[in-house]
């Protein structure tokens, strides 16, 4: 199974509906978004952490996947 962080929880909430579909070859483990509310949100009904830290996300070694979900100019 692969550890998965979403990095935006905007079109990331459709991110995480397709590895949801996929429980035995991924956990979205991270959720990674400056919206609290929205973040946290979809941290909760995935079962995730929430953080606003992009570089602790990338230096988190548990994390197999980065789903970078963010507009173009980001």
């Amino acid at each position: 199974m692969r550890n998965v962080a979403i990095i935006g929880a905007g079109i990331g909430r459709e991110h995480a509906a397709g590895y949801a579909a996929l429980p035995d070859l991924f956990r979205v483990r991270t959720i990674c978004d400056l919206d609290a509310a929205r973040g946290g949100a979809l941290a909760e009904e995935h079962g995730a952490a929430l953080t606003a830290d992009f570089e602790g996300v990338l230096a988190d070694p548990e994390i197999d996947i980065v789903d970078i979900c963010l507009p173009p100019h980001l």
